[in-house]
């Protein structure tokens, strides 16, 4: 398989694990990556008590706290499956309006996600491949890091990609990126707002992974629900603008008060206590 799963604690790492192509796309893995995501959707909450840790693997029954999406070798993500793209050149309108759903399916999977996505990139990605960097919630770089948009210089569009990452980092960046096609390092990608948070290595408390271990203990220390909402309520006024989102704004924190994670929470600090889902874990 090329996609892998294990959970650590209340975590769980999806890698990208074919690096013999560099980790891009063919149908194989965009079905698994889409059927990942989608399934922690149908899954339950966590549970708000300090009973025994929930299972959260896969085929389980209960959602994540935190999802790492990673990957394996010098390459974070080629994007599309060179073979996949010629194949589908010679194929007709319909099949290839079908693929891309496919693909375009998978991206809003990741970003759709109940709970917050953090990707660890640790070298290069190039089309497709930073439109799912672009799909998570917080991206954590490494200084090997470097994004490109190469469609055009294959006769192609950054297609499915485009709104994901216009959202990201807006409409005049997206404009030069994906015309020029010029090579984004991690530097610049952190300055555009590709990249969230980068690791320059200049201190053992700066790599990857410890950048990307004290991130996710940050998360970790957030009610697992009110993350869920948080990243709802996010989508919902961006797609509604200031003027008339203040209903749902509305709306959403009444529901969160009345919550079970949120009496518990307030309840723990009241008492000066730690809250139930706040533990110590293992580095991802």
């Amino acid at each position: 398989m090329a996609v892998r799963q294990e959970a650590s604690g209340r975590v769980l790492i999806i890698t990208l694990d074919n690096p013999a192509v560099k980790n891009a796309f063919d149908a194989e893995t965009i079905g698994e990556l889409r059927g990942i995501f989608e399934s922690i959707a149908f899954r339950d909450p966590l549970p708000t008590d300090s009973g025994a840790e929930p299972e959260i693997g896969e085929g389980q029954h209960f959602r994540p706290h935190v999802v790492v999406l990673r990957a394996t070798g010098d390459v974070f993500c080629a994007g599309a499956h060179l073979g996949m793209m010629k194949k589908l050149g010679k194929a007709d309108y319909q099949e290839n309006v079908a693929a891309a759903l496919d693909m375009g399916a998978m991206f809003r999977a990741v970003r759709n996600c109940p709970v917050p996505v953090v990707a660890r990139v640790q070298g290069p990605a190039y089309g497709g491949g930073v439109g799912l960097v672009a799909s998570c919630d917080i991206v954590v770089a490494g200084q090997q890091a470097k994004f490109a948009f190469s469609e055009v210089r294959l006769g192609l569009i950054p297609g499915v990609i485009a709104p994901l990452v216009m959202d990201r980092i807006g409409l005049a960046a997206t404009r030069t990126c994906f015309l020029t096609a010029e090579t984004i390092d991690s530097v610049e990608a952190l300055r555009i707002g590709l990249v969230d948070r980068l690791a320059d290595g200049r201190t053992e408390n700066n790599t990857l992974d410890n950048l990307l271990d004290r991130t996710v203990d940050s998360l970790l220390k957030g009610g697992p629900s009110s993350l869920g909402l948080c990243k709802n309520l996010i989508e919902g006024v961006n797609s509604l603008g200031f003027a008339r989102s203040g209903e749902l704004a509305a709306r959403m924190i009444a529901e969160a008060r009345q919550s079970d994670e949120a009496q518990v929470a307030l309840e723990a600090f009241q008492k000066k206590l730690s809250v139930p889902w706040n533990q110590e874990r293992k580095s991802t």
